[in-house]
């Protein structure tokens, strides 16, 4: 995550099924651990910089039953970091239901097996349906935050203490704190946050040396998104701050092709049950409180790839989006495809030149 290329290239939610689209069109992500490997190889062998995991517990229903089947993250962080060399392997951890001991002991191992690799997207969110599971209350969306303060505080004590510590919080306690081994990485891994409300962005802004942004499509917004809270970790903590979104990908040899699949998968594939399932949970907008239009785009921003920003048409027109994404302060992105395996394939052989040729990336 700290090389020289200009614009980090990662992949996001290839641990879940149907990946980020929820849709019923051929060639989706199932996943399969056969998958993984071979969609991690083939990132890792082309030099992007990192696996970015979907944190998940249960599906949203639907004919999909969208996200239902997934690979529990540090797990399969570990297995991931075992069969690849350079990438940056990072779990997702969900700070209501991952101890912080757990936490940093899960992590630091991960660092281990892939020779100081590992990278931790901390998620302080909450979704009812997910967090009862776990026979745990719904608690105000600031204090998830002030929880997760002190479970970060407590993660980076774990790293890097080396005398045992007594720790009392509001949410944690810890008598005679202790962990071995340390991360290899120095201080402790990379770490990334995605949080979207004011409190989130501070709360990365602290914390992170990397923040996602997601939902925004248009360019001037997403860059004064990013001088935002660029400012905010200035201000905060007299640090700075990477920035990175997150993609869908569909390259075809025209626009016109590349267009009509968005169609074919969004508007005659896409699994609308789900996608309204999904706002509901994650935002609690339905049509009493959104108007039916407004909404309506919001499910197909969904279903054609978690809201991510378009990178729709031929490799020319994509790379010149990516650049157009540098340019407004962007450091990188995560992404997406509906068929992952062919998508990657297609982004190394027909994308990556011509963001060497562009001074994006190096050879």
């Amino acid at each position: 995550m700290r090389n020289a290329n200009k614009f980090k290239l990662g992949v996001f939610s290839m641990n879940v099924s149907h990946g980020t689209t929820i849709t019923t069109a051929p060639g989706t992500l199932v996943p399969t651990w056969e998958q993984n490997v071979q969609i991690a190889q083939a990132a890792d062998e082309a030099g992007w910089e990192f696996l970015l995991p979907l944190g998940r517990w249960r599906g949203f229903g639907g004919r999909t039953n969208f996200n239902d089947n997934v690979f529990e993250v540090y797990t399969w962080a570990a297995g991931i970091a075992a069969i690849t060399k350079q990438i940056q392997v990072f779990t997702t951890s969900h700070t209501r239901v991952v101890h912080p001991l757990m936490a940093a002991k899960q992590g630091a191992t991960v660092d281990h097996i892939s020779g100081g690799r590992s990278g931790l997207n901390i998620v302080a969110g909450q979704k009812g349906p997910e967090i009862s599971m776990f026979g745990i209350e719904m608690i105000d969306h600031d204090d998830t935050y002030e929880a997760s303060d002190e479970w970060f505080d407590l993660v980076k004590r774990f790293w890097t203490d080396h005398e045992d510590f007594d720790y009392e919080g509001t949410y944690y306690r810890v008598k005679g704190g202790h962990m071995m081994p340390k991360p290899l990485q120095k201080p402790y891994p990379y770490i990334v946050n995605a949080g979207l409300s004011p409190r989130g962005r501070l709360f990365g802004a602290k914390h992170a040396d990397g923040t996602f942004f997601a939902g925004q499509n248009d360019l001037q917004e997403l860059k004064a998104a990013v001088k935002q809270v660029r400012e905010t970790a200035w201000r905060e903590a007299r640090r700075g701050l990477a920035a990175f979104n997150h993609c869908y990908v569909v390259c075809r040899d025209t626009e016109k092709e590349a267009l009509e699949y968005v169609r074919y998968y969004v508007d005659e594939c896409g699994d609308w049950e789900a996608a309204d399932r999904v706002i509901r949970t994650l935002i609690g907008a339905d049509e009493q409180s959104v108007p039916r239009e407004k909404l309506r785009n919001m499910q197909r921003s969904f279903i054609a790839g978690w809201t991510g920003f378009p990178l729709v048409g031929t490799p020319e027109q994509i790379v010149d989006k990516i650049i157009a994404l540098s340019e407004i302060g962007l450091d990188g992105a995560a992404l997406h495809w509906v068929d992952y395996e062919a998508g990657i394939e297609v982004f190394n052989q027909r994308i990556l030149p011509l963001l060497v040729q562009v001074g994006l990336r190096e050879k």
